[in-house]
């Protein structure tokens, strides 16, 4: 994967000081992947091409999406995200893109998850990629006042590279927490390099978490597990 640089202002100054011990009691605002305690180097099994290719032939709104043959070019802003109606119905494990825009937002809190639907993929690997969620329709889905819909996505430049799951995993679950998490709940603001595939996000290179002075309000009352 090619290399970059980070698009997130005002922290350069920070990133000098994560080569300091971990206080497994606090988590660094930020930090290189292979600093975190929860790193790992891992490969992961994928549904096979055939697999999707069948699951996405055999539904109508995704052979009308493809069909318009806009499938997302190196560099391109675009969000992420599973798509649960394949994942329902089908069982098969795919990522709708989501267009971007010629705004910055999705760098402070405006996911791309209601930009239209670009093409769908097996997985999507992203440079400079931010976790956003809707809170308000986070909460909705969380207390069951409304069935899980599209609110949630991953953001960022839109890359041709290979897979990796090497990294940190990090997850999200509307039901549980309220942000993309780590597997200790830590809430996860910024990634260099991503690979999105499945339910999982493999996060690596310079992390961004979230503290409790930066993170996004929980809207409602439902509970969250995030921890600071």
């Amino acid at each position: 994967m090619r290399n970059s640089l980070s698009t997130l202002d005002g922290f350069d100054d920070l990133f000098g000081f994560t080569t300091r011990s971990i206080d497994s009691n606090r988590r660094p605002t930020i930090i290189q992947d292979t600093e975190h305690p929860l790193y790992q180097q891992q490969t992961v099994t994928m549904a096979t091409d055939d697999e999707v290719a069948n699951a996405l032939a055999s539904d109508a709104t995704s052979k009308r999406i493809m069909a318009k043959g806009l499938m997302p070019a190196e560099g391109q802003i675009v969000g992420v995200r599973l798509n649960l109606n394949i994942i329902k119905s089908k069982g098969v494990a795919v990522q709708t893109i989501h267009s971007g825009n010629s705004s910055n937002g999705y760098m402070r809190g405006r996911g791309l998850y209601n930009g239209s639907a670009l093409a769908y993929l097996k997985y999507a690997c992203l440079i400079d990629a931010y976790f956003n969620v809707n809170q308000v329709a986070r909460e909705k889905i969380a207390s069951a006042a409304e069935p899980k819909h599209s609110m949630a996505s991953v953001d960022g430049t839109f890359s041709l590279a290979e897979p990796s799951f090497d990294g940190v995993e990090i997850r999200f679950d509307p039901k549980r927490i309220h942000l993309f998490c780590d597997a200790d709940n830590r809430p996860i603001q910024y990634a260099q390099f991503v690979t999105v595939y499945a339910s999982r996000v493999y996060a690596r290179g310079r992390l961004v978490f979230y503290d409790e002075t930066t993170a996004p309000a929980k809207v409602g009352v439902s509970p969250s597990a995030v921890r600071f």
